[in-house]
């Protein structure tokens, strides 16, 4: 069977106290390295900013590290694993769109938040002496007749059903864990699979690429059970297939004005009539949305990553602000990154342009620090209107949001959601 091996590897940790625990520890970070086929191409295509471009691309390193191994010649993927590093930040992955995720090497077998190489599934990176939660936090499994594929179907979620079994890992989540599944809805994945270019394309995708339907089933588990009153803001953990999961909470109001709080998974938001669903190992939840595309670097990294390379006006602004280590490093921001042609209007409406070399560095950091917010925002947690405070002091911004779409102060958001190991980027038409 084509997932023995990941069996195997999933159930050496299943034993595992760390998997009952949620860790807030601050001492410990991940650092995702790869191995690659000497024999492969890397092209500037980093991340997919939409699902319809899921294939024909790949994710490219843009620093290289000469202390990479190679796999030999006869294995033609690349794989990522995570390493324990002090650097607080992430590097980006190099693997194929198409291809994931690995069976086996982006598993973890053993776990220890105490020890300065190990794994922890969740950690915040505030208050530093914040220490791991209790035991009692975590859900302890619980034995059931009924299988995973049975329960999610009784819960309506037939889609995750299905794909769980034509990827064989129904039988691998049903007899190793804990885990906890963050399971998309059926309209979730019919959205995914218009964006594959409908049904039958899609499922054509699937079969002729098996790793590009289990990593992404994998991007939706964690190891350890947690219900969602375990769950805190700006938690971080990795999925079985090595990427990079993000807690967010928000304070909202329905629509009587009660107050409700709003959990997110990369943007994702938990249903609140289908949270805390006991399967076979574990606990599953549902969410509005697949999570895709998948986290690749920093905020940085993600914008020079974009395949249509639609940020170099802001990218070169950035560098001269001086604000590239603030953006790289371990705390969570969201830009609001006008594309290229949002300052070409701009420049030709106002008759000169928004800002040349000449202008030097103050200049640039003035206008870069009005389109970014000290925390993560993505659009599940914008309200009708919110108004936020920018790394400029005294110049917030003003965000409307009506149906999908969604405004920050005269600009309109035309890519949402692009998640990164530090935060999430929104692209806008305009410059505010």
């Amino acid at each position: 069977m084509a997932f023995i091996s990941l069996y195997s590897r999933i159930n050496a940790v299943k034993d595992s106290e760390q998997n009952k625990i949620f860790s807030k520890s601050t001492t410990t970070e991940y650092v995702p390295y790869v191995t690659v086929s000497p024999n492969s191409v890397f092209t500037t295509d980093k991340y997919v900013t939409s699902a319809s471009s899921v294939t024909g691309h790949v994710y490219n390193a843009l620093n290289p590290s000469p202390t990479k191994t190679t796999l030999s010649d006869h294995i033609p993927r690349v794989t990522t694993k995570y390493s324990s590093s002090t650097r607080s930040q992430f590097i980006p992955t190099m693997a194929p769109v198409n291809e994931i995720v690995t069976t086996t090497a982006t598993i973890p077998t053993s776990y220890s938040h105490h020890t300065p190489n190990s794994y922890v599934y969740f950690s915040k990176h505030s208050p530093p002496e914040t220490s791991s939660t209790s035991t009692e936090e975590a859900v302890k499994p619980q034995t059931f007749q009924e299988n995973l594929a049975a329960l999610l179907k009784r819960e309506g979620l037939y889609a995750m059903a299905k794909y769980l079994r034509q990827s064989g890992l129904d039988s691998v989540l049903n007899e190793t864990g804990p885990y906890t599944i963050f399971v998309p809805t059926d309209k979730a994945f019919r959205t995914l699979l218009v964006q594959l270019g409908g049904p039958e394309k899609a499922e054509q995708k699937f079969h002729d690429n098996p790793r590009l339907l289990s990593g992404l089933l994998l991007h939706h588990v964690i190891p350890g059970a947690f219900r969602i009153d375990s769950l805190q803001d700006e938690m971080t953990g990795v999925s079985l297939a090595g990427t990079q999961l993000r807690v967010n909470e928000y304070a909202m109001q329905d629509h009587e004005w009660n107050d409700l709080k709003v959990t997110t998974i990369n943007g994702a938001r938990v249903a609140p009539n289908k949270r805390d669903i006991e399967i076979p190992q574990g606990i599953a939840h549902a969410v509005d949305r697949v999570m895709f595309p998948l986290p690749v670097g920093d905020l940085v990294q993600t914008l020079q990553a974009d395949r249509e390379r639609r940020f170099t006006t802001f990218l070169r602004m950035l560098h001269v602000s001086g604000l590239e280590d603030t953006l790289t490093g371990p705390k969570t921001f969201t830009i609001f990154a006008p594309t290229d042609s949002a300052f070409t209007d701009a420049s030709s409406k106002n008759g000169v342009p928004i800002w040349t070399d000449e202008d030097g560095p103050e200049a640039a950091k003035a206008i870069i620090s009005r389109h970014v917010i000290p925390t993560t925002l993505y659009t599940a947690g914008m309200r009708y209107y919110i108004q936020k405070d920018t790394l400029r002091p005294q110049s917030p911004v003003h965000i409307h949001k009506n149906g999908g779409r969604v405004r920050i102060n005269e600009a309109h958001v035309v890519t949402h959601n692009v998640p990164a190991t530090n935060g999430v980027l929104h692209a806008l038409d305009g410059v505010l």
